[in-house]
């Protein structure tokens, strides 16, 4: 059980540490993205380089044959497709949602690839301003205790005795 209420904190830690870097790790790749497309000797390995591509929505990847014969990349759901490109030329797609995408070329069926699609992850916004507190009002120190052996200022001085002694009977 002690594990567990350690384990648990850690890991709420550790998850937040991640939710703070990820934006600026994320934001770092808002370029195009490229893919090489390539063939040439056997057949069966041409093919697309990357063979997956992993981007944020609102990205674009760029795709650049450089290969002897035309090729494409075309969705295998038919909802996107480059134009059939000759050697040198390139065809670019920005995908606009998360998810992930198979693709082939279509000349070339047994050419696949495919991109994934993450959530776009906006900048980090500026963390609000800690609030501050109120002034706190300090009382000054209540005064200690008189010293109960030194005499109290306001002590009236001792009497002497014959102060305190009733007067004499005077006659008679």
């Amino acid at each position: 059980m002690l594990r567990l209420r350690l384990a648990v904190p850690i890991f709420a830690f550790v998850l937040g540490t991640m939710a703070v870097a990820l934006p600026s790790i994320t934001s770092a790749a808002d370029g195009p993205t490229s893919v090489v497309i390539h063939d040439g000797g056997d057949p069966t390995t041409w093919g697309y380089t990357p063979a997956s591509t992993t981007v944020a929505a609102g990205q674009t990847v760029t795709w650049t044959n450089s290969g002897a014969f035309a090729h494409d990349a075309s969705a295998t759901d038919g909802s996107w497709k480059t134009p059939l490109l000759n050697n040198g030329a390139s065809g670019a797609v920005t995908f606009a949602n998360p998810g992930t995408y198979t693709y082939i070329c279509t000349p070339h069926p047994w050419m696949l690839g495919t991109i994934v699609v993450t959530a776009a992850v906006s900048a980090a916004a500026p963390a609000p301003a800690a609030p501050v507190d109120p002034p706190v009002s300090v009382a000054p120190p209540a005064p200690s205790p008189p010293d109960v052996l030194a005499p109290a200022a306001t002590d009236p001085a001792p009497q002497s005795e014959t102060d305190t002694a009733p007067p004499a009977d005077s006659g008679a």
